[in-house]
């Protein structure tokens, strides 16, 4: 499946999942637009910084929280890192 169809299709089941809520779809979007913007290279870097802006969340227990949702709910894996410059690892599944 080339990128655009996994996009598509990582959206798909986004949009379609009653377990997930604005919330959940606010950060799968900003992230399907750091993928986008990475060049769908997967995996890729963000800052926790940075999610939260795209995202409009100003809570980092609500940034977690999603995030903890997000990887059990097997949307994501995600490798933290602690360099602000860095950013942490995303894997869209």
């Amino acid at each position: 499946m080339n990128s655009v169809g996994k996009l598509s299709s990582f959206l798909a089941r986004v949009t379609s999942d009653a377990a997930l809520t604005t919330t959940h779809v606010g950060v799968c979007t900003a992230l399907a637009v750091a993928w986008i913007d990475s060049g769908f290279i997967n995996p890729f870097n963000i800052s926790r910084s940075q999610l939260m802006t795209a995202s409009k969340i100003k809570s980092t227990a609500t940034y977690h929280k999603i995030i903890t949702d997000l990887i059990a709910l097997k949307y994501l894996q995600y490798r933290p890192s602690y360099h602000p410059a860095k950013g942490s690892q995303i894997v869209i599944l």
